[in-house]
């Protein structure tokens, strides 16, 4: 029994007849997902990070699984499970069980829409731009929409409007892997129609040849921002230098060696950057990677062994070690009546020995 008849004229545009006697050796089915643009103004595609969504030339969606993959019709799902992954273009998704969910395509002109399937989970959808200066809101689940009723189609009507994964999800021992990153969690839900996962669950971890970013409560990777964002006790790590936040949010791209890494990284609330000779908090940071420059505003602290400066706005130069505090940010309202203040605890005499021959001091 091949999957297409198992899946009706409603996949017939989009799966690849296999047999399912095969999905215990591992016989991938190829799904096409759901194609990404919008009415938005274009943004920067996606260069080699976890461009899952953002494939280009309609790349199929292939899933794998050691235990089979079952097909439900009535579900609109495909469910992989046992070192189950999905692959498209060099991006790999693995979990131990992984569901895929797909619908219509939508209608041609002068067709009515497709309907949505009533999920009673939804995958997140990514917010509005937010405000300046504020990192991303994090994906919510969406208001669904009662099903429209079309009139079913037949024939030629409906393989002409085929099939397209719009969701993705993943339990158990998640990896999402690219070219040079690779993310980790416990549950992962891949949204297609926005470009957005979203993982949770124990040990969220983000990597780079070059950078280490980890999170608590969630993980996002934003494909056409090059953007991954860290929530609950985030910190990014490269080399020697750490930098820590309730959120973080790091900026990625292709450096010299074509690998991508961080580029920058926005630290929002009880911001702490530790550094071999250092500790800097504050209320908001910004990290250029390149130039090694830090900005840190709001009530920060520098500590330096037992010294303490206190002010409103810090520079600290990673590459040198130099520090420079200020009572405020450039142009702040109020910046005149402010003071920079500094505790510096002088470092104890230390008593003189005797001499152990002549017993003197």
């Amino acid at each position: 029994m091949t999957v297409r008849s198992l899946l009706g004229l409603a996949l017939s545009a989009c799966l690849l007849a296999a047999p399912l006697a095969q999905a215990a050796d591992k016989a991938p089915v190829s799904i096409h997902p759901a194609h990404t643009t919008t009415a938005q103004a274009p943004e920067p595609q996606g260069d080699g990070g976890l461009d899952f969504a953002d494939q280009k030339g309609g790349t199929p969606l292939e899933i794998y699984a050691d235990q089979g993959l079952e097909l439900s019709q009535d579900a609109k799902t495909v469910i992989g499970r046992v070192n189950a992954k999905a692959i498209r273009g060099h991006v790999t998704v693995t979990a131990d069980v992984l569901t895929a969910h797909y619908r219509d395509k939508q209608a041609g002109v002068g067709q009515p829409p497709a309907p949505q399937p009533p999920f009673t989970t939804k995958p997140p959808l990514p917010p509005h731009s937010p405000a300046a200066g504020q990192p991303p809101v994090p994906p919510q689940p969406s208001a669904v929409a009662a099903p429209k009723e079309v009139r079913p189609k037949t024939g030629d009507q409906a393989t002409d409007s085929g099939s397209e994964v719009w969701w993705v999800e993943a339990d158990g021992t998640v990896s999402i892997a690219g070219e040079t990153q690779t993310a980790y969690g416990d549950h992962a839900d891949y949204n297609i129609d926005d470009a957005v996962v979203v993982l949770t669950g124990k040990a969220l971890k983000f990597l780079t040849p070059t950078d280490v970013v980890t999170a608590r409560d969630s993980l996002e990777y934003w494909e056409r921002r090059q953007q991954a964002v860290a929530r609950g006790n985030a910190v990014a790590v490269r080399g020697d230098k750490r930098i820590q936040a309730d959120v973080l949010v790091a900026d990625f791209a292709r450096n010299a060696d074509h690998q991508m890494a961080m580029q920058h990284a926005h630290a929002f609330d009880h911001v702490i950057l530790t550094t071999p000779r250092e500790v800097v908090t504050g209320d908001r940071g910004d990290y250029n990677v390149e130039t090694g420059i830090v900005t840190v505003t709001g009530s920060v602290k520098i500590t330096r062994e037992d010294n303490q400066l206190d002010g409103g706005y810090a520079v600290v130069n990673l590459n040198t070690g130099v520090s420079r505090l200020f009572p405020a940010a450039p142009g702040a309202a109020g910046s005149s009546d402010r003071r920079v203040k500094g505790l510096f605890i002088p470092q104890k005499k230390q008593p003189d020995r005797p001499d152990a021959a002549t017993g003197t001091r």
